[in-house]
Order: structure tokens, then C-alpha cells, then sequence
């Protein structure tokens, strides 16, 4: 019968009751089974007790001192009953013992914290940014806008005096001053596009540390022969996973057979996996170098991540500055080219006081650097490509991709094939002119291709082409002479009422004084013929060449002779059939005209940008109504993620958190029962004493 005690008692046990039974055989003394299996028992159930109930007091003084430690998830001890023993006719306990320390920690709750993490600070940093971009708007912005309203006013006062040198000099330095708002506003928001960068470096370094960190956790659980004895480990898990979580959308993917965990990052790129972490990094962009790209650096292999999916403070970072801050750029730099064109068409148009031909206000829209600088190459392409503005009316914001295939003929030659694709992939091939050069004609962009690129078959090259984004940077004052405004205006158009087309007038170069008079230039029903009447004798005015396309534009020549002739006026592409138009063409040399000041000043509310929708001022007004819009959206999303935010918080916490008076209680309970198994161990001796005295 002692066998069995012997072998549950532990070493001391099982040697005393080996002496002791030793001591009654040699001494013949007898004693019940059941006397000592009692002293036995009761010193094993008072050890198992004082045991599992110091374990107790010990994993709640721990989570009592982790009450306000990050990411700490309360342990939970898990006692179980011994095995009991069979001893005559019944079933004995025999105590209890510690079976496992678990974490009180749900999953699905910890995941709902991650997701809610990561949704919270998209919302939060997009809506700072969006914040500082509201300020630049009303503030920055709009001294562009005061200073141009200066220009058109100080050019109506001079309308009142065109001889007056005070007066022009006061339009050109309100001609500058909108040229140098212009040229900062710019600056300003290029600047703020520069720290949206810097702060995607600083942010991608920390994203490093976090895997690298998450890397060694890995690796200490992997030493881990199970997940008894982890539970801290699995805190600081989760806890480095919340922060990353706080730049990009974080999963976390359970390895089978080891405790370490596959951590990915955006739609599917794999940050840790196992013991080993990979870097991100920010690359240049190819072929803007200016549009730094987030790269997943894995040994010698860079994998450039998609903006639209990584979530987080990057999505958000990456978001205002491909969405929101290029395409402010964009405007502004179409309120740049809108304005310059139509003041430097103007004065082109008019006379000055010198009786000259007026020459550009501000620097050419189209200058050959202008056009070479709006088509971005990739690196050590050979390629030579313009990108000329038409038509400012037709302008539309955004990149196009000029994209070059290569391929082999039938005659074993490399033909290169160019498509033009805008901002909804529409795409527009590229034609060969007489020249050989390539060309198309895509939303009042004249894109041409000079020289083409060297590609071998089956390469393709693509051009990024930014009509607007520099617009603003480089739009400067030209004119310096005030005595070079053109106030006298030769030719004056007015289109009729019942016109349907979007067509203009300008005047040809040096038209001379014999032409001057009043006539109407009308299209025929079909919109391919032109007709022009001198109204002082209703006469039809004999053209050189009478046709017209409403894709070009047409010049329109007078004939004086079998052999000779005089360009007049342009008409512009976009006229349609039975447009008509009242036309006054003045003398060259006229002292003190104004009719081209009016003009100028009424460019301030002419729709003449967007498809006729917009004025160059209304392009401002958008960029202004779009990011105050944008930022009020960002502002509603930020509370929304902040309440579910909270809510998930919540739910974890309430499960995971620590309660100081549950976990107080708990301390008076255990410390309870280890006295009272303490009482079960001197009850165990005082039956020990009596059997030695005995003996």
C-alpha cells in the first residue's frame, strides 16, 4: 500500500516514509495503512496547494505591475484537479495543479484594432495635410489672385488714359507683381511636396526598425519549444504590429508548426518573414525623379510598392501628394499659361505707342525650352520631344504617357509606333508629318516627336508629358518699356449671339492701313467654307483660299492681285457651321487707342479656360473650392475613424485590459489559500509528530 504514496510524495516524502516504515518492522510495532497514507496525503495536497496558489499570487502581482504597460495583455492562470488515487473503495484527490498561464486575448478583436490603427491615421494624416494645403489656398494662393484683379484694374484706369506713362508703368509693375505671386505660390507648394517626402523617408526608416524588431521577436519565439512562456513575447508582437499598423495596412499571417509570424504589408508584400525582415526604401521616380516611389529593398531586388493599397500615414502621405498637391500645381500652373497667353495674344494683336507692332507682356508659353521641359525622358533616353500649347480652352489637368513600341517589319526594319494615352487611357497615335517628325493633337496639346528614341524590337519606351506643372515656376515679365503696351487694337471681333462654336479672331502680323474697315467673316451651312463682306459696300471679299477645317485653324488671306496677297486674321479651331463674326480692322499706327486695354480687361471674366467653362480667375476658385472640400470630407472621416477606433479599443480592452480591483481581490484570495494550505502542511507535521512519538 505505501508504494503508491511513496511514488506521489516527492523525494522527501518518499524517504521518510521509507524510514519510517523500516523503523515499525524492525521495532514490530504495527500501524494502519490508512494512518500513514493520511500523513502522506495531506502533506502532498498542502505542497500542490502552497504551489499553484504562489503561482496565482504571482501572475497577479504581474499584471497588476503591467496595469499601464503598452500592449500588455492580462494573464489568466488555468488550475486544474490532480489525478485522484484509488484507495479502498472510493476515489481520493489528491490537490491541484497549474496547467497553463494564457493571455486573455481574442483575435478577431486584436485585429479589428489593427485595421481601425491603420484607418485612423490615413484619416488624421491626410486630414493635417489637407489642413495645411486649406491654409496655403487662402492665404499663399490667393495673393495670385489679388495681384491679377490689381492687374485688370490698373488697366481699366489706363483705358481712361492711354497716353499715360504713370499709368503703364503701374500695369507693369502690377503685371510683375502677378508673375512674381505666381512664381512663389509655386515655390510654396513644391516646398510643401518636398516635406511630404522627407517625412516618407523619416517615416520609412522607423517602418524598418519596426521589422527588424518584429524580426528578433520571431526569433526568440522560435526558441520557444511552445507557447507556455510567450505570452510576453506575444504582447510585444502585437504591440510593434499596432505601431507599424499606424503607417500601412498590416497582416499577419500564423506560420505553421513555429510560434513566429509572416508579417505583410499593402496588397500582399511580405515585410518579415520568419527571423529575416526586409527594407523599404524611397526611390526616384522613372522617368520624374521628383515622384519618389516606395521600394521593397529584398537583397539585391528593389519591387516598387503601389501607392493606392499601402494605407496608413504613407497611403495618406503618398495620396495628397499625387492627388492633391500635383494637381494644385497643375491649376496653378493653368491659371499661369491661361493668363500669360491671352495678355501676350492681346498685346501681339495690338499697337503700341510707338506705333509698332506690340511685342509679349509675358515670357512665350512656347518657348523651345518651354515645350522641351513639359515631356520628362527617361534616363539617357535619345529621344527628342515638344510639347506645344494651342489651344489654353481645351487644357485639361493631369500626366499623359507618350508610350514608344518598337517592332520589326517585313523588311527586317525597326519601326517605332508612338500613342499618346491621357488621364482616362484614351489613347491617340502619333502621326508622321513632311517633316518626318511625329505628331499629335490631343486636348489643345500639340505633341511632337523630333527624334525618336533608340529602341531595339520589342522595347517600348514612355514619356511622361506635364503640360502644366511648371507653368507657374516659369511665368515672368517680358515687357519692360511702358511705352510697349499696346493699347490700340487693329482688329476687334465680335461673334454672334447664335454661334455654337468656340472659335476666335486674331489679327495676322503687320496687317497695313489699306484693309481697315468693317466686315463679316460667316461660315457656310456645312462648316468647311469661309466668306468674308466688306460691310461698307456689301461686297465679298475674294480670299486666297476659302476652306476651313473646325480641327485647325485657318488663315485668311486677302488677294490683291493674280500673284500677291495680305494675311489678315487667324480663325481659330473649333468654329462650326453658320458661326458668323463682326469684324473692325483699324489703321496700324494710331495714337491713344484703348480698344485693347478694354479688351484685356474683360479677359478677367471671359470663360475662356475648361471648355468654356472657366475664367482664369474661376481656376482658382476651383483649386480653392477642392481642397476645401477635400479637407472638409478628411475632417467628417477622421471623426468616423476615431469613434471605431475607440470602439475597438474598447472591446480589446475590456477583454485584454487589466482591472486593479479584480486582480486586488485575487491577491487577498490567493493569499488565503496559500495560508490555508500552509495550515494543511502543519496539520501534515502535527500527523508526522504524533506517529514519531509513538514510535
Amino acid at each position: 500500500m505505501l508504494e503508491r504514496y511513496l511514488f506521489k510524495s516527492g523525494s522527501f516524502l518518499a524517504c521518510l516514509a521509507a524510514v519510517l516504515s523500516q523503523h515499525i518492522v524492525d521495532n514490530g510495532l504495527i500501524f494502519s495503512g490508512e494512518q500513514w497514507a493520511m500523513a502522506v496525503d495531506l502533506m502532498q495536497i498542502g505542497v500542490s496547494g502552497l504551489r499553484t496558489s504562489q503561482k496565482q499570487l504571482d501572475v497577479a502581482s504581474h499584471n497588476i505591475t503591467n496595469v499601464n504597460t503598452p500592449g500588455y495583455s492580462r494573464q489568466v492562470v488555468e488550475q486544474k484537479t490532480d489525478d485522484a488515487q484509488w484507495n479502498g473503495n472510493n476515489y481520493y484527490g489528491t490537490g491541484a495543479y497549474i496547467d497553463n498561464v494564457s493571455r486573455a486575448y481574442d483575435q478577431f478583436a486584436a485585429r479589428e484594432l489593427t485595421l481601425s490603427t491603420t484607418q485612423l491615421e490615413e484619416a488624421n494624416v491626410k486630414q493635417q495635410h489637407l489642413a495645411m494645403l486649406d491654409d496655403f489656398t487662402s492665404k499663399s494662393a490667393v495673393n495670385s489672385v489679388n495681384s491679377m484683379n490689381d492687374f485688370y484694374h490698373s488697366v481699366r484706369s489706363l483705358a481712361d488714359n492711354p497716353s499715360d506713362l504713370g499709368s503703364r508703368q503701374t500695369v507693369l509693375e502690377h503685371a510683375n507683381q502677378a508673375a512674381v505671386n505666381l512664381n512663389n505660390a509655386d515655390e510654396t507648394l513644391t516646398n510643401i511636396r518636398t516635406d511630404v517626402n522627407q517625412q516618407l523617408s523619416v517615416s520609412l526608416e522607423r517602418v524598418n526598425a519596426l521589422g527588424q524588431e518584429l524580426a528578433a521577436v520571431n526569433t526568440s519565439l522560435q526558441q520557444q519549444s511552445s507557447s507556455d512562456g510567450s505570452n510576453d513575447l506575444f504582447d510585444q508582437q502585437r504591440t510593434l504590429i499596432n505601431e507599424l499598423a499606424k503607417y500601412t495596412q498590416v497582416t499577419v499571417l500564423a506560420d505553421k508548426g513555429s510560434l513566429a509570424n509572416t508579417v505583410i504589408i499593402g496588397s500582399g508584400d511580405t515585410l518579415v518573414s520568419g527571423v529575416t525582415a526586409s527594407q523599404l526604401k524611397l526611390i526616384d521616380g522613372d522617368p520624374d525623379i521628383a515622384n519618389k516611389q516606395i521600394a521593397l529593398i529584398n537583397g539585391n531586388n528593389s519591387k516598387p510598392i503601389k501607392s493606392d493599397t499601402i494605407g496608413g500615414s504613407l497611403g495618406a502621405m503618398l495620396t495628397v501628394r499625387d492627388d492633391v498637391i500635383d494637381k494644385s500645381l497643375d491649376q496653378l500652373g493653368q491659371m499661369a499659361i491661361g493668363f500669360a497667353s491671352q495678355m501676350n495674344d492681346l498685346q501681339q494683336q495690338g499697337v503700341d505707342l510707338n506705333g509698332q507692332q506690340g511685342q509679349a507682356l509675358f515670357n512665350d508659353i512656347n518657348s523651345t525650352e518651354a515645350m522641351s521641359q513639359r515631356a520628362l525622358k527617361p534616363f539617357g533616353s535619345a529621344s527628342d520631344i515638344s510639347v506645344k500649347i494651342d489651344d489654353i480652352n481645351q487644357l485639361k489637368i493631369g500626366d499623359y504617357q507618350l508610350v514608344s513600341e518598337a517592332a520589326e517589319g517585313i523588311d527586317k526594319k525597326i519601326a517605332i509606333r508612338h500613342m499618346v494615352i491621357d488621364q482616362q487611357g484614351n489613347k491617340t497615335q502619333l502621326e508622321a508629318n513632311d517633316e518626318g517628325k511625329f505628331v499629335a493633337k490631343v486636348d489643345g496639346l500639340e505633341i511632337i516627336v523630333n527624334e525618336q528614341p533608340s529602341l531595339i524590337a520589342g522595347e517600348t519606351e514612355t514619356t511622361i508629358i506635364q503640360p502644366l506643372r511648371r507653368g507657374a515656376a516659369d511665368i515672368s515679365l517680358a515687357l519692360t518699356d511702358p511705352r510697349g503696351l499696346a493699347g490700340h487694337r487693329q482688329l476687334t471681333a465680335i461673334a454672334a449671339e447664335s454661334n455654337t462654336g468656340s472659335a476666335t479672331i486674331t489679327k495676322a502680323t503687320a496687317v497695313p492701313d489699306n484693309v481697315a474697315g468693317r466686315y463679316q467673316l460667316q461660315l457656310n451651312a456645312a462648316g468647311d467654307q469661309i466668306t468674308v463682306t466688306d460691310l461698307k459696300n456689301n461686297a465679298e471679299v475674294e480670299l486666297v483660299d476659302n476652306s476651313y477645317s473646325a480641327d485647325k485653324s485657318a488663315t485668311i488671306a486677302f488677294k490683291t492681285g493674280a500673284t500677291s496677297s495680305i494675311p489678315v486674321m487667324t480663325l481659330s479651331a473649333g468654329a462650326k457651321a453658320n458661326d458668323s463674326f463682326e469684324i473692325e480692322l483699324g489703321t496700324q499706327n494710331s495714337q491713344g487707342g484703348n480698344g485693347n486695354f478694354l479688351a484685356m480687361q474683360q479677359v478677367q471674366h471671359q470663360k475662356t479656360m475648361a471648355d468654356g467653362k472657366s475664367s482664369v480667375i474661376d481656376v482658382f476658385e476651383s483649386l480653392a473650392t477642392d481642397v476645401g472640400m477635400l479637407k472638409k470630407n478628411a475632417d467628417k472621416l477622421s471623426e468616423v475613424n476615431q469613434l471605431d477606433f475607440d470602439s475597438a479599443s474598447e472591446r480589446v480592452s475590456n477583454l485584454s485590459g487589466v482591472n486593479l480591483d479584480e486582480e486586488a481581490a485575487n491577491l487577498m484570495k490567493f493569499q488565503q489559500s496559500y495560508m490555508a494550505s500552509s495550515r494543511i502542511m502543519s496539520v501534515a507535521k502535527e500527523t508526522f509528530d504524533t506517529l514519531m512519538r509513538a514510535v
